[in-house]
């Protein structure tokens, strides 16, 4: 493909696959992680356009994690990303964030237990603290542990390492809607606060719209970014509190939806990087489905020379300059992702105003098709043990124990 001076003059189908190029997967390349990079491309292409028209070097890539999934929010999935992997626009130091990435500062926290608590004293115990307002500082908690996949799991701990922990672990999975809006800044969702929405400089590109930030106002947003992954780090130790008391050691607590750095968006996969200051521990929670175990890793550089060599991705990192970041990639699964049982694969893209609609070939029958605009209402499941399999296959990270299912709690 012949590359002009300006992509921004390239036409779409151009575009698209230079976008493409900038894709580095290590999905399992069901239907689900198929859409997500037919989707992908769409984004990264936008990206590309916008950081060359301010002066930034046009090299958004997208390194998706063996999880590597769809978006079931609308409005982050219509800019075209996808979920599951490490988004990046720059070495870090860009003044430049795209904000439809829309960061909710989710993670898991896993505490250690030495006995299981009883399910029904459990029950009796969120009902009586969802009846008391919990506050950090001034900051009034918001309960939503029955919102989407957020949950609390007990577990039994069979160790796979030298590393002593607990018989009993917990998990809790949330994140920070009281940050969305402009109630205590400058708001994490373009789409919900409206002083964002105001500040936000709106980019309409031939493949579609974006909202980026600059200079002074991208540091703004980045130091709310940082406040509001600390609140929502702090607010699941305080909620593990009032239902396991102090009886119970914090195993990790590790953000695994979150804005790193200017240019670097973590969408739904655990940041294995040591030296980052958001990073607090080596431990790392990959959570599956409720009815399998769940594993606890000890991150690795990612990816090794080998790794690159064997997923046929070194070549392309070396002709587009992003060895470094490959070999940085500093990624794991935080959970298997959604599975679409019915979708085999994308046939194509039908583009109508700024729309588009992934036509889908089905599992049982690829005569049939299933044309797709929005995701969040397709039927799913969360997949299993692949996902690890492929974890380890890409030498990620190390099993250090694993975590028996003893119940969900689903509120």
């Amino acid at each position: 493909m012949s590359i002009s001076n300006k992509i921004s003059e390239l036409s779409k189908l151009d575009l698209l696959k230079r976008a493409k190029e900038h894709i580095f997967s290590t999905g399992l390349n069901d239907g689900a992680s198929k859409l997500c990079r037919a989707n992908m491309k769409y984004g990264l292409a936008q990206f590309q356009i916008i950081q060359e028209k301010h002066g930034f070097e046009p090299k958004a890539t997208f390194i998706s994690s063996p999880d590597e999934t769809i978006s079931r929010n609308n409005f982050r999935w219509n800019s075209g990303l996808g979920y599951g992997g490490r988004l990046n626009w720059g070495d870090g130091t860009d003044k430049i964030i795209f904000l439809n990435v829309k960061p909710n500062c989710c993670g898991i926290l896993v505490g250690g237990l030495e006995e299981i608590p009883d399910p029904y004293d459990l029950i009796k115990t969120i009902d009586k603290v969802k009846s008391i307002e919990l506050y950090d500082n001034d900051i009034l908690i918001n309960w939503d542990y029955g919102v989407s996949n957020h949950f609390i799991n007990c577990f039994e701990t069979k160790i796979l390492s030298n590393i002593d922990f607990p018989p009993y672990m917990f998990m809790i999975h949330g994140s920070a809607p009281e940050f969305r809006d402009d109630k205590y800044g400058i708001g994490l969702y373009v789409d919900v606060s409206k002083t964002l929405k105001e500040r936000a400089i709106e980019e309409q590109t031939k493949l579609g719209r974006q909202y980026i930030l600059l200079d002074s106002d991208a540091k703004e947003y980045l130091d709310f970014n940082k406040k509001a992954i600390n609140f929502s780090t702090k607010k699941r130790e305080i909620i593990a509190n009032e239902l396991f008391g102090t009886d119970y050691e914090i195993i990790c607590n590790a953000s695994h939806q979150f804005l790193k750095d200017y240019n670097n968006m973590y969408l739904g996969s655990n940041c294995t990087d040591p030296d980052c200051e958001l990073v607090s521990t080596n431990i790392f929670p990959t959570a599956l489905r409720a009815d399998v175990a769940c594993y606890l890793f000890k991150g690795k550089k990612s990816f090794s020379d080998i790794t690159l060599k064997n997923n046929n991705f070194l070549e392309r990192a070396e002709n587009l300059e992003l060895l470094e970041l490959l070999t940085n990639a500093d990624i794991l699964p935080h959970g298997g992702g959604y599975m679409l049982p019915d979708v085999s694969r994308v046939q194509k893209v039908l583009e109508y105003k700024d729309q588009r609609y992934f036509a889908c070939e089905l599992v049982k029958d690829n005569n049939k098709l299933k044309i797709i605009r929005n995701v969040k209402e397709l039927q799913f499941e969360y997949r299993g043990r692949d996902v690890i399999l492929k974890t380890l296959q890409l030498d990620l990270g190390e099993i250090i124990a694993r975590l028996n299912p003893v119940f969900s709690l689903k509120l």
